[in-house]
């Protein structure tokens, strides 16, 4: 290529959309994930650049009256449902219909794994006080107090809902090995680690 000033033109949102539609379900191979990696090591952004974005940030920052204000003018106002529709498409960057819904790459059938929703449950906090109050906030491992503590399921929250085939909020409401104190136990968070089923563990092996 020949030496030279280059002006790049701005690309329109039609283009960039295109480009997008082309590179949706693509996965890069690992020759191309580690080029990538490759070509960040050992950059150091330029002094210019950061006193640049430097002063970008002067001046950005609102005060508390001023946010204040703005939430006060908003408080008690509900957003039409055109208005949901710009936010949600705004927060993909540009409002390009086929990336929404269904369409999204992100996309897993519109409807979250069951034993989230579970623990978001009034029944489910219950069961946590309950717990913690029967064993006096304490550790049943270490006997340690004062510290965060978790409420452990002995049998995993996740297999009672696989065996028991729970499908929504309502069959989850009606099992009662689900809200069953005796399967659960206080415990640190150093000794939570340690569990057979921590975070999942005992998916994995």
């Amino acid at each position: 290529m020949a030496a030279g000033i280059y002006i790049h033109k701005k690309q329109s949102k039609e283009h960039i959309a295109k480009r997008v539609e082309k590179l949706i379900g693509q996965k890069r191979t690992v020759e191309q994930k580690q080029r990538m990696v490759d070509s960040h090591k050992g950059y150091k952004m330029p002094e210019s650049q950061k006193q640049r974005l430097r002063e970008l940030q002067i001046g950005t920052k609102q005060s508390a009256e001023t946010v204040e204000k703005r939430v006060a003018k908003l408080r008690g106002r509900k957003r039409t449902i055109e208005q949901r529709k710009r936010i949600s498409l705004s927060k993909i960057g540009m409002a390009i219909p086929w990336l929404t819904g269904k369409n999204n790459p992100n996309w897993r059938g519109g409807i979250s794994k069951i034993d989230r929703l579970c623990r978001r449950m009034r029944e489910y906090y219950k069961w946590r006080s309950d717990v913690f109050t029967r064993d006096n906030w304490t550790c049943q491992t270490c006997g340690i107090t004062g510290v965060y503590v978790t409420a452990h399921h002995k049998i995993g929250f996740s297999k009672i809902i696989k065996e028991n085939g729970i499908k929504n909020q309502e069959d989850a409401r009606k099992c009662k090995e689900l809200w069953d104190t005796k399967n659960g136990v206080t415990l640190c968070e150093e000794c939570h680690k340690l569990t057979d089923n921590y975070k999942g563990r005992a998916k994995t092996t």
